[in-house]
């Protein structure tokens, strides 16, 4: 997806761009704005990849996959279904490094599921040159399916902490950015990032606002994102006379301003890879509470910089937001905490220089 690209991979575009490089990208482009990556010098190429490895779409994508790889040598992958596809198409004259942002496989899974998605990997790992793991659970499987020479860890993407700093918004801004919302200046904000569809479960933080709102009311749940299960999720908040306390923003472009007036972050998902989105609420010095899973593990340390909590668990996520909306001395504590990670490990100049030196065992810089 375009929208992938323009939120996680034009530093790592723009790297290859400064060494000279002509750079394509190939994604689904379908009703899509594609004319901000264009004005980098970057040509896109639409490609009708789908999210449903059998679908019969793919079978044309691998074909034009195949024309287009003509002009590349080097190709860098991200998403699974697409990376699949593409190293299936790919030749020996390639070079091909895949990025794994969450293998499909995982610990709450099914287990026909994970089996099927595995024997993938392992096919799809005899075509790659370097796999790029970016969380430590995966990392422990990742010996399971390729040599390890081709495994590489890396931390993420990376995240840039000049833009993602609260020390840019002074009160001022932060009042100005509530009236925007419609948001009461003195409630607490609860924040939670991802698109709306089954595995990131805003249905359990709609559950959890239920009983929350039994011990205080001051507070205001924001759910960013849009997705297959947007309206759904609308409806219920209403059916629930929750609307108070639940706004849906849709899709936003202006995250630092959001996580401004952020108090605490949430990320209740099933699966995730390394979120993006813990990473921005930790460099704005913001408290998380995630669910207990692979890449949230990687991100937040329980007890530390916020609470690793059970998947599907609406009494764990109204319990622990209550901690940190009762105790802002801990807040803080964790928000400091959580910024230091992210200048430690997860920067994007950090990234970077782990991805450069990828690039040079594979001698393409």
């Amino acid at each position: 997806m375009i929208r992938t690209v323009e939120a996680f991979l034009m530093p790592h575009i723009r790297y290859f761009l400064n060494k000279g490089y002509d750079v394509g990208v190939a994604a689904n482009t379908e009703n899509s704005d594609v004319s901000r990556i264009e004005e980098f010098g970057v040509t896109i190429h639409h490609v009708p990849f789908s999210r449903k490895l059998f679908d019969k779409g793919n079978l044309k994508s691998y074909k034009i996959m195949k024309n287009i790889m003509k002009d590349y040598h080097i190709l860098h992958l991200h998403t699974p279904i697409s990376s699949f596809i593409t190293r299936l198409a790919s030749s020996k004259s390639h070079k091909v490094i895949y990025n794994v942002h969450g293998f499909h496989f995982n610990e709450n899974g099914k287990w026909t599921t994970n089996q099927l998605y595995l024997a993938t990997e392992k096919i799809a790992a005899l075509k790659s040159d370097k796999i790029i793991i970016t969380n430590l659970d995966d990392l422990k499987i990742a010996y399971k399916i390729a040599s390890e020479k081709k495994i590489c860890y890396v931390n993420g993407v990376g995240l840039d902490t000049n833009l993602y700093n609260i020390e840019k918004f002074l009160s001022q801004d932060k009042q100005t950015i509530k009236l925007e919302l419609g948001l009461d200046q003195n409630k607490k904000i609860l924040t939670h990032i991802a698109e709306f569809n089954d595995n990131k479960r805003q249905i359990d933080i709609v559950n959890a606002c239920e009983l929350l709102k039994e011990k205080t009311q001051d507070f205001i749940i924001l759910l960013v994102g849009t997705g297959e299960n947007f309206e759904g999720i609308q409806r219920y908040i209403q059916e629930k006379h929750l609307d108070k306390f639940i706004k849906c923003l849709g899709f936003r472009k202006d995250i630092p301003r959001i996580l401004s007036v952020t108090d605490i972050g949430l990320l209740v998902s099933i699966r995730e890879g390394l979120p993006r989105s813990i990473m921005e609420m930790m460099a704005m010095k913001v408290p998380v509470v995630a669910t207990n899973i692979r890449g949230n593990r990687d991100l937040v340390t329980n007890g530390e910089n916020g609470f690793l909590i059970p998947i599907k668990n609406r009494e764990e996520i109204a319990k622990k937001c209550f901690v940190l909306m009762s105790n802002e001395d801990l807040s803080n504590q964790y928000g400091e905490v959580g910024r230091q990670i992210i200048e430690d490990y997860f920067s994007i100049e950090t990234v970077l220089q782990q991805m450069e030196k990828v690039y040079r065992e594979l001698d393409i810089v």
